[in-house]
């Protein structure tokens, strides 16, 4: 019924497809000198045929001994669906597009291999030289690089300065650099936290952040630095101001204008309170902070 033709004995019984809507069955002789039996069915008896032996062999009580040996075919007997050109097809076009590539970059050109330059080397220093570009005449010729005055950082003088206590110094974001009056209305016009345990924490955290972050050690000073500092509940530098000579020479080695980076408003409605800090920087390295008006009671 398959179409697949195979070496395989034929049993005794043998069903052959006539047409769309007939087969016939055969039986083959046993005997010698008989002759074969064929009977032709239509569809409907072959359902039913079909179904009559299915439900035989189904039945363990007919014949208990009997077992239906069943078996598939090989797939050596099996003819290949597609035709060989098909097949061959998906291979043909994998060649023909290798080629194709292989085809096009015969035709790129080879790159250029260049050796690298040596630099050259200014053995009076042993620097190498950077090429710069050829100043234009018009403009001037530009200043060279030895001769370009780094401005050193200045350290403001106390006679410079009418109080200590007065001179405050503060970090806000770039091009604000807060005023003396702006420092003073913060400390003075500020509302202040008054819980012990948030001053205490603040406290804390503060002495933690500027012991980790100052690195020049040992000092360079003998006598210790004394700051005012005014902190946010959440522990960031709103400013200081000086308490003494010695913190005003030696500021940019404390880590305080590193910390101090917001600005200064001290006419914004609804501020924040803030905690005021007393900051000391002691000659042997030690961090001491404690809060300016003392601490508050539990």
């Amino acid at each position: 019924m398959s179409g697949i033709q195979h070496p395989i004995a034929q049993g005794v019984v043998q069903l052959q497809k006539l047409d769309a809507n007939h087969h016939r069955l055969t039986v083959l002789p046993q005997a010698d000198g008989a002759q074969p039996q064929a009977i032709d069915l239509g569809t409907v008896q072959l359902f039913d045929l079909v179904e009559a032996i299915d439900q035989f062999v189904a039945d363990p009580q007919t014949l208990p001994d009997f077992k239906l040996a069943l078996a598939p075919l090989s797939k050596r007997y099996v003819a290949a669906s597609e035709p060989i050109a098909q097949r061959a097809a998906p291979a043909a076009i994998g060649l023909s597009s290798l080629a194709a590539a292989a085809a096009l970059l015969f035709f790129v050109p080879i790159p250029e291999v260049r050796r690298p330059e040596p630099a050259s080397e200014n053995t009076s220093s042993g620097a190498i030289s950077e090429v710069s570009p050829t100043p234009d005449p018009a403009a001037g010729s530009p200043p060279e690089p030895d001769s370009i005055d780094t401005p050193a950082a200045e350290t403001p003088s106390p006679d410079s300065i009418d109080s200590p206590t007065d001179s405050p110094i503060a970090s806000p974001s770039p091009g604000a650099t807060p005023s003396e009056a702006d420092v003073t209305a913060l400390l003075n016009n500020t509302p202040e936290i008054t819980n012990a345990e948030t001053i205490r924490q603040l406290k804390l955290d503060l002495r933690d952040q500027l012991a980790r972050e100052w690195t020049q050690k040992p000092p360079a000073f003998d006598d210790p630095l004394e700051y005012r500092v005014a902190v946010s509940r959440e522990g960031d530098i709103l400013g200081f101001k000086f308490v003494n000579d010695a913190s005003i020479a030696h500021v940019r080695e404390t880590p305080l204008l590193d910390n101090s980076y917001q600005p200064i408003d001290p006419n914004a409605p609804n501020r924040e309170p803030i905690a005021q800090m007393r900051v000391v920087f002691t000659p042997n390295g030690i961090v001491q902070v404690s809060p300016w008006h003392g601490e508050p009671n539990s």
